[in-house]
C-alpha cells in the first residue's frame, strides 16, 4: 500500500476549498438579488396607503439621520473653536518661529481632529441637541404632514 504525497493531497484539498467558497459566494450573490426582487415586488403591490407610510418611513429616517449629522457638525464647530481658544494659550515658538505654512496645517488638523472626536461620540453635546431637537422636527414633520 502507497501514501500519496503530501504536497498532492494539499492541492486537491485547496482547490476543493476554493472551489466551495467560490460556490458559496456565488449562491450568496443570487440569494442577495432573489431578496431584492422579492422586496421590490413587495413594495409594489402595497396598496397606494402602505406605499406612502413606507415612503413617510424612509422619509423620515432620512431626516434623523441629517438631524444626527448637523448635531455632530455643531459638535465639532464648536470643539474647533474651543480647541483653537486652548491653542492660543500656548505660547509660539520663538527658537525657530512658526511659518504660515505651519499654522495652516496645524488648523487644517485641528478641524478634521475635532470632527473625529465629534463622530465618535465627542463629549456630549450632539447627543443632548438631538435628544432635544428630534421632537420639534417630529412635530413640524407631522403638522406638515397634516396640512398636505
Amino acid at each position: 500500500m502507497q501514501i500519496p504525497p503530501l504536497a498532492a493531497q494539499g492541492a486537491g484539498a485547496g482547490s476543493n476549498s476554493n472551489y466551495e467558497s467560490s460556490q458559496a459566494a456565488a449562491e450568496s450573490a443570487k440569494f442577495s438579488q432573489m431578496l431584492n426582487e422579492l422586496k421590490n415586488k413587495a413594495e409594489g403591490a402595497l396598496n397606494p396607503k402602505e406605499a406612502e407610510a413606507v415612503k413617510e418611513a424612509k422619509a423620515a429616517e432620512t431626516r434623523d439621520k441629517d438631524l444626527k449629522k448637523a448635531c455632530e457638525g455643531f459638535e465639532a464647530m464648536f470643539l474647533n473653536m474651543m480647541y483653537r481658544q486652548m491653542r492660543a494659550t500656548v505660547p509660539e515658538n520663538t527658537l525657530f518661529g512658526e511659518s504660515n505654512a505651519m499654522k495652516i496645517f496645524q488648523d487644517m488638523r485641528d478641524d478634521e481632529l475635532m470632527k473625529n472626536v465629534a463622530a465618535g461620540g465627542g463629549i456630549g453635546i450632539a447627543d443632548m441637541m438631538y435628544k432635544q431637537l428630534k421632537p420639534q422636527v417630529e412635530s413640524r414633520n407631522a403638522v406638515q404632514n397634516v396640512i398636505k
